[in-house]
């Protein structure tokens, strides 16, 4: 990259509701014993009720604009990161014309319409999908190279998606969560400078439910795979990493993990995991505007953020406080 791109602050939003794996588990929402889940460090989660991922993208992006103190017009390009079928809908609400949508209807898409409620009037605007928990990695990827290339100076990335009402609260042994995430990433910052990234996609993998104990034996291997790259391309050393800032899964997994990485005096920020559980796309981000804001991560240090996606996608970020 030519120019070095920062991220310029986060900010999220939280359904509400929020329950306990205890009653997760009486409501017939858990495939394990929540006994279990609870060793593995979940507590409780966030649930969409009345609230549609729209409304908490929306509040989670506005929230980001007024703490930054943000001209809507300085944004240059709006990224929104998860399914295009949020628009206006909470979980289990009746659509207009029924089940199906009309054809009309899925022109009615959520990036616009941000672009169009937060007066970002200046903004091009981009939507990716099919990237699971990993979609917001990709949309920050996308802001530095664009910003790298000269095309933007500020882009703003937005990403909400939740579980159907439903669907249960549990992905392999991990709970889940319904929120919304905001991120800007800059041309310009002292502080969070983006200086590495690394991404596989293994497509193999692209049946979850039929391959799952297989990708359950890929996760570590592939993980420790991407995290090398990720320290090669910032020109790190395993032993210059302070914190990992992690996707909200199993804390047994990541210390599993941790060990398989190798990297001697990193700290893992594992605080959201028994408070939010796993909020899909948004986890690495809510957790790195946490950790800032209590004061853990200092400047300077040496941060990596690590994902993996269903479909299947394994992402890793740099980043220097």
């Amino acid at each position: 990259m030519s120019v070095h791109s920062c991220i310029g602050g986060v900010a999220y939003a939280l359904p509400a509701t929020t329950r306990s794996v205890a009653e997760l588990a009486l409501a017939g929402q858990l495939q394990s014993d929540p006994a279990v889940l609870e060793q593995f460090g979940f507590g409780t989660v966030h649930v969409a009720v009345a609230e549609s991922p729209y409304e908490l993208a929306l509040r989670a992006a506005r929230r980001l604009l007024e703490e930054r103190a943000m001209d809507p017009e300085s944004v240059d390009v709006l990224i929104w990161g998860g399914s295009p079928w949020t628009i206006a809908f909470a979980p289990g609400a009746a659509r207009p014309n029924g089940a199906a949508l009309h054809t009309t209807e899925r022109f009615k898409y959520p990036a616009t319409r941000l672009q169009y409620e937060l007066g970002l009037s200046r903004a091009h605007v981009f939507g990716i999908d099919q990237l699971a928990c990993t979609t917001l990695f990709a949309a920050v990827r996308l802001a530095r190279a664009l910003i790298g290339a000269g095309e933007a100076r500020r882009v703003l990335c937005v990403s909400a998606e939740f579980f159907p009402g439903d669907a249960g609260r549990e992905a392999i042994f991990n709970c889940t969560s319904d929120a919304a995430c905001a991120v800007v990433v800059e041309g310009e910052g002292d502080r969070n400078r983006l200086v590495g990234a690394a991404q596989v996609t293994k497509g193999y993998y692209w049946d979850c439910d039929a391959l799952r104990n297989e990708i359950v034996a890929s996760y570590f291997p592939t993980s420790q795979h991407v995290i090398a790259r990720v320290l090669a391309e910032a020109g790190w050393q395993a032993g210059d990493v302070d914190w990992v800032i992690p996707h909200n899964v199993s804390l047994r997994s990541w210390e599993l993990l941790l060990r398989l990485a190798r990297l001697p005096k990193a700290r893992l920020w594992s605080a959201n995991i028994a408070r939010l559980g796993h909020t899909l796309a948004g986890d690495n981000f809510i957790n790195l505007r946490d950790a800032l804001a209590v004061g853990d991560v200092l400047p300077g240090e040496k941060l990596v953020l690590f994902s993996y996606g269903y479909g299947a996608h394994w992402t890793a970020l740099a980043v220097e406080a």
